[in-house]
């Protein structure tokens, strides 16, 4: 029985993550299409599935925190600051629920000196992300950063 359900959590937890979705624009597959395109560096890629009042938010004073509106303002404020900051960046999904049209992933957020976790919202819109707020650990984060 113990077998059995090791390997139903195994392939459950291979299905969960592998970002192979039917559905394109379930909350769910956007979610992890945004970090999908975000791991690769495709910023065209990942403005397209938002929408073009995006409402971008990180709590705290790191470079990168604020509120930024547009997925453009998110490209140049946050993605091409993070790696200056903290390099070899990476979020690994822990966790994820989906509630209505909210996406709630708890995430592994590793770097050079950055061992932590964070909690990220996204609120889908018509298909597109409309809203990501981030949770996360800024006192880890300032005291990695490459200064």
């Amino acid at each position: 029985m113990k077998l059995i359900k090791v390997v139903f959590l195994i392939f459950f937890s291979v299905h969960l993550f592998s970002g192979h979705h039917e559905n394109e624009t379930d909350p769910k597959s956007l979610a992890f299409k945004a970090y999908e395109t975000f791991a690769a560096g495709d910023s065209e890629a990942w403005a397209k599935i938002h929408t073009d009042d995006f409402r971008f938010t990180i709590f705290g004073d790191l470079p990168q925190s604020g509120v930024k509106i547009g997925p453009q303002a998110v490209i140049e404020g946050v993605f091409q600051v993070i790696p200056v900051y903290w390099p070899q960046f990476k979020l690994t999904p822990i966790s994820t629920e989906v509630v209505g049209n909210k996406v709630f992933v708890h995430n592994r957020m590793t770097a050079e000196n950055l061992d932590s976790e964070t909690m990220h919202v996204f609120t889908i819109r018509n298909g597109k992300i409309a809203s990501f707020t981030a949770f996360e650990d800024t006192d880890s984060m300032r005291k990695s950063m490459v200064k």
